[in-house]
């Protein structure tokens, strides 16, 4: 059985770590210089908790002492850091373990203080400095990148990475806030839709527009929106993330101009406070597209930079050769890179963040999040937090499993880009077997726990759409969606996709996934009620997923994959073949609720179930 055509391409997803060739540079990154990955222990520290912070030393340096310096005094200035303020503790830190590396070929080394516990609401600064062994005094972060150039070349090193992370030895200002807020419960519960706002609604009798490139103008509006929400609140999502609503040059948003207010071709603040009135009534909450990590080279904080390097927002950005050169996103010039640990850009993304709070919004997702201090998203969430109790802080995070489990406490969630991977893994390429799936499952979901929530996709706007890497076969999104809204977390809906919007050709440039959404006649309206009963059906039983989940059929070899969940039953068929069986015979009578097609044979008196190929059902237990 060989999985479909389209999948046959390379695939794209969104981030350096997509490629074996780039996580591989990740790899050997992460073992160089002296570097603190905001390794605390516990991640979110809570009143009176003991912190212990950790550094790691790479193989090619060496490190006679280090030392850690904190302080809870936010009177403070911190840039510069000085070390010999009174208010400033210094703690020495010890070497707790040597590891030896075969690929730095050498020994890493793991050094560690501890924090004492704090009260609630406290405020932590800290820094680390260290002394090698030749008496050089460094600050961590630090590389030598000249030795590093002389050592290894650009396939094994990301330079330009290592230079922007460790371009001056200055040290790091690290901080989080001892805090126990938890995470709402509401978000846990959500069924998020995504909306990229260009594409999915133009004015009520008005048609998307045809530009002539698909990075153009098709017209979505807030207005557009407005008018479909008896579509949304009919599917049933109980939250909308909306793409970025603020002015930008693109179509896209993500490289905003202005903050405080509406992209004017896509409507106004008054548009805004309808839709969310209107949302809101309706029991449909809405959490925007923020950006941190960068801004429109023509903001103003930017062109004021430009022409005045003595201006305060002059130390926003990262300039290598003024004005001409300076660190921008994915090498973009339009879109420079902020600093996001300066004070000014701290207050001006918080100070608006919280002004659409107020106005209604419920929260927001962040865009490309770790390229963005933790020091900041703890004052963001905090500062977010107080402005709207259940405001929610979801981040795009696409780094490992370790390095979104070390936003605990800073967001309350990230969106699961590993899940992302497992899900196409099995259902589109076809390189899992049955058993590999459900245990990678098994520790995903172990790994993190209820510490932050992780929304579920099988898609998004950077990436292929999943109809198209499996040729637009209907069965396999339906499969995949069904195991999808059978997980803990809450499932989001790329617009579109519950009706079968598809693309035109392989992602080259990201927007063949970003076509104009199927109204009318255009939509598959199976497709639909499909979705439509999934999503009921989960809105029902939420709370049975958080439930500990037990296989109870494993088959490499036909691909049958069956597991239960409190009280119900679930069994996927991902095979191109027919398959019947038993259903066990401990399930006294069980029913079926719901399956993906509707050529599936139940036989409740013998208990025979026969899937057709690529099929899904889910049976409720009886007692």
């Amino acid at each position: 059985m060989m999985p479909s055509q389209s999948s046959q391409l390379p695939e794209f997803i969104f981030g350096a770590l997509s490629t074996s060739e780039g996580r591989l540079k990740q790899v050997r990154m992460s073992r160089i210089g002296l570097y603190h990955d905001v390794d605390l222990n516990p991640i979110a520290p809570m009143e009176n908790e003991p912190i212990s912070i950790a550094v790691r030393v790479g193989a090619e340096i060496a490190i006679k002492s280090i030392r850690l310096h904190y302080t809870t005094d936010t009177a403070i200035p911190l840039s510069p850091f000085n070390f010999e303020h009174p208010s400033i503790e210094t703690l020495p830190m010890h070497r707790t373990r040597i590891e030896w590396d075969t690929l730095q070929w050498g020994y890493l080394e793991q050094w560690t203080a501890n924090i004492p516990g704090q009260p609630e609401g406290t405020q932590i600064s800290y820094a680390i400095t260290a002394t090698t062994t030749n008496n050089q005094t460094i600050a961590c972060p630090y590389v030598n990148v000249d030795l590093l150039k002389q050592q290894f070349d650009p396939e094994d090193l990301d330079f330009k990475t290592l230079e922007k992370r460790y371009r001056e030895n200055q040290p790091q200002i690290y901080q989080f806030i001892v805090s126990s807020q938890t995470i709402p419960s509401w978000i846990r519960n959500a069924i998020i839709y995504q909306i990229f706002v260009d594409r999915f609604a133009p004015d009520p009798e008005t048609p998307f527009q045809t530009p002539s490139d698909r990075s153009g103008i098709y017209g979505g509006t807030l207005n557009g929106i407005y008018s479909r929400l008896n579509y949304l609140q009919d599917l049933g999502v109980t939250c909308l993330w909306l793409t970025p609503i603020f002015p930008s040059p693109s179509h896209h948003g993500y490289d905003p101009i202005d903050y405080s207010t509406v992209e004017p071709r896509i409507g106004t603040l008054e548009d805004w406070k309808k839709l969310i009135a209107e949302a809101h009534r309706r029991g449909i909450r809405i959490i925007l597209d923020y950006v941190v990590n960068h801004v429109s080279s023509e903001h103003l904080a930017f062109k004021t930079a430009l022409g005045d390097r003595d201006h305060p927002t002059y130390e926003w950005f990262r300039f290598r050769d003024y004005p001409h050169e300076y660190d921008c996103f994915f090498d973009v010039p339009g879109q420079p890179e902020l600093n996001s640990d300066h004070l000014g850009v701290r207050e001006y993304f918080i100070q608006n963040a919280c002004q659409w709070l107020q106005q209604g919004c419920d929260g927001f997702r962040l865009d490309y999040a770790h390229g963005v201090s933790h020091a900041f998203w703890s004052h963001f969430r905090d500062a977010t937090r107080r402005t709207k109790s259940d405001s929610v802080t979801l981040g795009e995070v696409t780094q490992p499993p370790s390095v979104m489990k070390s936003y605990t406490g800073r967001m309350d969630g990230c969106l699961d880009f590993r899940l992302l991977e497992l899900l196409r893994g099995f259902f589109v390429f076809e390189n899992l077997t049955v058993s590999q799936f459900d245990h990678a499952l098994e520790q995903h979901l172990a790994y993190f726990g209820s510490s932050l929530v992780l929304p579920s996709f099988l898609d998004n706007h950077d990436m292929n759409r999943f109809l198209w890497v499996v040729d637009g076969d209907q069965r396999r999104l339906k499969l995949a969606a069904l195991c999808q809204f059978t997980l803990p977390h809450p499932p989001i809906i790329y617009y579109g996709t519950e009706v079968g919007l598809n693309q035109l050709e392989n992602v080259g440039r990201l927007e063949e996934s970003r076509l104009p959404m199927l109204w009318g006649k255009e939509q598959d309206s199976s497709l639909l009620a499909f979705y439509k009963q999934l999503i009921a059906w989960r809105r029902q039983t939420h709370h049975h997923w958080r439930h500990t989940r037990q296989p109870w059929l494993l088959d490499d070899t036909n691909r049958v994959y069956g597991y239960e969940c409190g009280e119900y039953a679930i069994v996927l068929n991902a095979n191109s073949r027919a398959f019947t069986f038993s259903i066990a015979d401990h399930w006294r009578s069980p029913h079926l609720i719901l399956t993906t097609d509707l050529n599936t044979l139940w036989n409740s008196q013998s208990n025979q179930l026969s899937l057709p190929s690529f099929a899904g059902a889910i049976f409720q237990k009886q007692n």
